[in-house]
């Protein structure tokens, strides 16, 4: 009873320190050791514009880029929040940390009806604590918000054997998910190549079922495609095709190959590297798991066919990253709760677990042992010797991994096989370890929290006058409070060419040293000079300045817009954009 009431406090007091770390500081600059990508600072403003242009300037639209046709609902809950509550960052992320809590609730409810109570809260705490994971929850961002209706997906077709309803809301969720971030289109095929695995598992015609997830699916499509999609599709094509086409879809057979090295081995900016670095016993018992489905058919009637659920949504969401040209860490999101689950899945039972797979001795077990340990030891191997990523160093760190996995794999088969060896404690130690690795970094971070994004907004907003127009990549992050028209402004994507002539913009507010500068100073060689520069700030690695555009230069830009040269430039990108679905 004592042993019990100390467990429960323990998860109390977890569960409490979760929210906490979610809602405290709010209005602070994001970790920006969460990724390499500067879209850290930058997307958030992005997200939001739609939303904050209707509470500020009372009309959604201001320029060409205008995020609400790809992500309505998101939208729709930004400018609610923000009549309500006001306009700035604590109240666009308060919008995914509620949708984060969200989750992990409905994550819980879920595992508990697949795997039992024990897996429920491990598989829970373990999500609510990554602090991969975690520090995104505070960002607003789509990914958290959508993730949220991949675990309702999961939950409702946990349920699917109460009714076909529940089959049917799985896929209505899913698509859901999609319309939020499209990254999520992923997921699709989860819910029906769960049934169907699941049915071959146990013997079971599910024909009914994957019918019934299929029409969720169809129905929740064609609603969202009638209602939105179509009446805003020039404009939804011409954003998808530029996401799709210069930061999504490999080129060519050589662009996959290279994406898909650059995920497995790439520590500096890789998708397993990442995930090695950051979650490193949870992406190594979610391998474990992955491990024992594979050859066990006994562990993949787990659950009704959950466990074959969480490891499609795991691998097909892997997959689809790995084979992307831009894939930052926010991206990563979307997996996170089931990596979080199948690892919990091993740490419930780890004792267990360990002798299913060191103590089988066929040839192939002794492979597949090598291969898994050997992997984690080339990461280790580069990790330890912090030398920026090479294909030598690489090389050479996997000619000396594999070779030591060998060793130690044989070694670990031959002490678990005698069974002399107590492994009661892996439990506990594997949940400390996380515990641990994942207070660690987030007490990094908070003790070293700082506002450096908060004020430069206000020293932006009181240096621009009521008038102002305000273009840039930061633009939209550092204005987002302030009550001016803002724009981004990207090549193929928005407000290109010319978007100080069409839009009269006064001041720019951009990032240094990122492709957006070098276009400003291609397209505008006189307007980034020192006399013009009002301010430059750092946030966090990145340096920001603002410039203003003197109205004389401004009508210089305009005259030269109507002058025999620019027309031929415009008509080109113009011309680019109709091949693209312009809008």
């Amino acid at each position: 009873m004592r042993k019990r009431s100390v467990i429960v406090s323990l998860i109390v007091v977890a569960a409490a320190l979760a929210v906490w770390a979610r809602v405290v500081s709010l209005d602070a600059d994001p970790d920006f050791r969460l990724c390499w990508s500067s879209g850290v600072l930058t997307d958030e403003g992005f997200y939001a514009h739609n939303a904050r242009n209707v509470v500020l300037l009372g009309h959604a639209r201001t320029n060409e880029f205008n995020n609400m046709v790809l992500s309505p609902l998101v939208h729709a809950a930004q400018a609610a929040v923000f009549r309500l509550f006001g306009v700035g960052y604590p109240q666009a992320r308060a919008i995914s940390v509620v949708c984060s809590l969200l989750t992990l609730v409905v994550l819980f409810a879920g595992l508990r009806r697949a795997f039992g109570e024990r897996a429920a809260w491990v598989g829970t705490l373990v999500l609510a604590w990554e602090h991969a994971y975690l520090m995104y929850n505070r960002m607003a961002l789509l990914e958290t918000p959508a993730t949220l209706f991949l675990a309702l997906s999961f939950y409702a077709w946990v349920r699917r054997r109460e009714g076909l309803a529940w089959a049917a809301l799985s896929g209505v969720m899913a698509v859901i998910a999609c319309s939020i971030k499209s990254l999520c289109v992923f997921f699709l095929p989860a819910p029906l190549l769960a049934s169907w695995w699941s049915g071959r598992t146990a013997g079971r015609d599910t024909r009914w079922e994957m019918a019934a997830i299929a029409s969720g699916m169809a129905v929740a499509g064609m609603l969202y495609a009638g209602v939105w999609l179509l009446p805003h599709w020039r404009e939804y094509r011409h954003m998808s095709d530029f996401y799709l086409t210069y930061q999504i879809m490999p080129r060519h057979l050589m662009d996959a190959y290279t994406d898909v090295r650059r995920a497995l081995l790439n520590h500096e900016r890789g998708l397993m590297g990442y995930l090695i670095a950051h979650m490193p016993v949870t992406t190594l018992l979610a391998l474990v798991t992955t491990l024992l489905a594979a050859f066990s058919l006994e562990e993949r009637r787990r659950g009704d066919g959950a466990l074959q659920f969480l490891l499609l949504w795991a691998w097909l969401g892997i997959a689809l990253l790995a084979v992307i040209r831009y894939a930052p860490s926010r991206y990563y999101v979307p997996i996170y709760p089931a990596l979080a689950c199948l690892g919990a899945l091993s740490i419930v039972r780890l004792p267990e677990t360990m002798r299913l797979v060191w103590r089988p001795s066929a040839w192939w077990a002794h492979l597949l042992r090598t291969l898994l340990l050997g992997y984690v030891i080339y990461f280790v191997i580069v990790f330890a010797l912090q030398t920026p990523f090479s294909w030598e160093v690489t090389n050479n760190s996997l000619l000396l991994a594999f070779p030591l996995a060998a060793v130690m794999q044989w070694t670990l088969h031959r002490v678990l096989d005698d069974g002399q060896l107590s492994l009661r404690w892996l439990s506990p130690v594997a949940l400390l370890v996380i515990a641990g690795a994942n207070l660690w970094y987030f007490w990094g971070w908070y003790q070293h929290r700082d506002y450096q994004l908060q004020r430069l907004a206000e020293r932006v907003e009181r240096l621009l006058p009521p008038e102002a127009v305000v273009a840039g990549n930061c633009a939209p992050a550092v204005c987002l409070g302030t009550p001016v028209p803002t724009m981004l402004v990207i090549p193929r994507l928005a407000n290109y060419p010319a978007p100080i002539e069409r839009y009269g913009v006064t001041h720019i507010v951009m990032l240094e040293g990122v492709q957006g500068e070098w276009w400003w100073r291609k397209d505008y060689p006189d307007l980034l000079r020192r006399r013009h520069h009002l301010l430059r700030e750092w946030v966090g690695p990145y340096a920001i300045s603002v410039y203003y555009v003197p109205d004389w230069l401004r009508e210089v830009y305009r005259a030269r817009l109507n002058s025999e040269r620019l027309p031929q430039r415009q008509e080109g990108a113009h011309g680019q954009r109709r091949v693209k679905g312009g809008s």
